[in-house]
């Protein structure tokens, strides 16, 4: 049976006028032979072989070798092999794009048999030379990517905007793109973002209020792509306002490199420290007035500062284990106070999904609501009668070890094994004749491939059978003594204790999930036999 982890081997074979001159080594048949025998001693999986004869290494626009990504990309093969790098290609560029970046992507696993190079090996000296060949085209690209970032580093701290595009509230002016002008209609939406921050409102219902307006987020105001398959592409995020009332660039300081590529090689962008921040003082003109501004970083220091508090939710059983099986969020639970004739003040605890309560508006999930009280009951009860089943299979396992029926059982493990590697051995028997009737004539390259193919996905199914009996085996004859004594230890505590810690239930329980329905599902840590 052929899985995802099936290693797909597609062979490719090169060769240039200039290599002809190496004379039988470098020849086409001959890499055929060395690559179709690593094959074979590696049990892969031979899907087929791309050729491009008498054409040069040095660009990858190639009949064999474009047809070649085509069946990557169409998951026919994941694994390439060629005789050495240099039949892969001779141009840096190429060469470290596909197997730095386009095969690591794909998940194509490259192997070049003579170089000793092979991809999904991670302690191979051999990929670690592989860094070297391409060092120098690597310095060079660099090289230009540290000039140019100098220049542009020498126009931001001379106040000149450099950017794709202009901070929200702003546009380059037609006259000179260096330069920011304001745009009425964001820097509208920029001064209401810091009239409700200072008058109170919290970003969420910022975030809600003009999600729910319509209003335009920076990244549809410019128009950029980015996002745009995303569900929630058009909703406002926290972290967009917070960086909006964060930016000096409203009071007239014009502020850059805020984020940077994480490298020269990578698009992905990360936030720099405000110390890396490159301010020009008065650069442009302001939207917002400094007081305002200098209001809103005060309110964000006192809301850091703010403790968590010592509330009853903090000191819940199950606090932090219980999460949403529908967004898988976790579950927050407030206390609700309530006056009562008979009983005076009652406090109940109830949760809800931590995001619907934050994104109400948006639709993004629905409320599950429950009371603690409720989960807490009914994850005890279940997890007593969980333990103690736990228990009860493993006395009852420590009688049955000295069973004849456990000896049994053994023997006929142990009988499969000696069949299954039986049948890996006559199966490489059968490949080693049909590569012998290959190389003879007797056969096709086709014929061989079918048969070598066919011979190959059994004797990977046998390995894989007598994997599962070795281990069940191993199971039997040493219990698995050491993780189990561990959660007998702690199974037994928790029996033993009346009110258990939050500490103990955690060592027992993974998750707990609960659906719309109040449907709860618990995860336990261990496992019954």
């Amino acid at each position: 049976m052929v899985t995802d982890t099936t290693y797909k081997v597609g062979i490719y074979l090169r060769l240039s006028r200039e290599d002809e001159r190496l004379g039988e080594s470098g020849s086409i048949s001959t890499q055929r032979d060395l690559l179709l025998n690593y094959i074979r001693d590696n049990d892969l999986l031979f899907v087929d072989e791309y050729i491009d004869d008498g054409v040069s290494g040095t660009t990858f626009d190639r009949v064999g070798f474009n047809r070649m990504i085509k069946d990557c990309e169409e998951k026919k093969i994941n694994m390439i092999i060629t005789k050495d790098t240099s039949r892969l290609g001779r141009d840096h560029i190429e060469f470290g794009y596909y197997v730095e970046r386009y095969f690591p992507e794909h998940n194509i696993r490259y192997v070049a048999v003579n170089d000793g190079v092979d991809t999904f090996k991670r302690d191979s000296s051999a990929n670690d030379m592989l860094v070297f060949k391409s060092a120098f085209n690597d310095m060079y690209v660099k090289d230009i990517s540290n000039k140019l970032r100098s220049s542009l580093y020498t126009k931001k701290r001379n106040g000149l905007f450099v950017g794709a595009y202009a901070p929200y509230g702003y546009k380059k002016s037609e006259e000179d793109k260096h330069k920011l002008e304001i745009d009425e209609e964001s820097a509208n939406v920029v001064r209401r973002i810091f009239d409700m921050f200072t008058g109170g409102d919290s970003l969420s219902k910022i975030c809600d209020t003009l999600t729910s307006e319509h209003i335009p987020t920076p990244s549809m105001q410019k128009n950029m792509k980015l996002g745009q398959d995303n569900v929630h592409y058009g909703v406002w995020a926290t972290r967009t306002v917070n960086d909006i009332l964060k930016n000096p660039t409203y009071i007239g300081n014009l502020t850059q490199c805020r984020q940077r590529k994480v490298n020269y090689k990578s698009k992905k962008r990360v936030h720099n420290k405000e110390n890396d921040w490159i301010i020009s003082v008065g650069a442009v003109e302001p939207i917002i007035d400094k007081e305002t501004f200098e209001l809103a970083e005060e309110m964000f220091k006192s809301n850091k500062n703010r403790g968590k508090g010592n509330g009853v939710t903090d000191k819940l059983l199950l606090r932090g284990l219980i999460y949403c099986k529908d967004c898988k969020h976790t579950i927050g639970f407030r206390e609700h106070k309530q006056q009562t004739k008979k009983y005076g003040e009652v406090s109940r605890i109830y949760g809800n999904c931590n995001y619907w309560a934050k994104r109400k508006k948006q639709d993004v999930c629905t409320p599950h609501s429950i009371k603690y009280q409720i989960i807490e009951n009914i994850v005890l009860d279940n997890l007593r009668k969980m333990a103690k089943k736990y228990l009860d299979e493993k006395t009852l396992e420590s009688i049955l070890k000295t069973n004849d029926r456990i000896k049994k059982k053994k023997d006929s493990i142990k009988g499969e094994i000696f069949r299954l590697e039986t049948a890996i051995e006559n199966a490489n028997k059968k490949i080693d004749i049909c590569y012998n009737d290959k190389l003879e004539g007797n056969i096709t390259l086709e014929m061989y491939k079918r048969t070598y193919n066919t011979l190959t996905l059994e004797i990977n199914e046998s390995k894989k059978k007598k994997l599962e009996y070795e281990r069940t085996l191993y199971n039997l004859e040493n219990n698995g003594e050491t993780n189990d004594n561990f959660y007998l230890d702690k199974i037994k505590e928790f029996l033993e204790m009346k009110n258990p810690s939050r500490a103990l239930i955690s060592s027992l329980i993974d998750r707990i999930e609960i659906d719309e329905e109040k449907n709860i599902d618990i995860y336990y840590k261990f496992k019954l036999i």
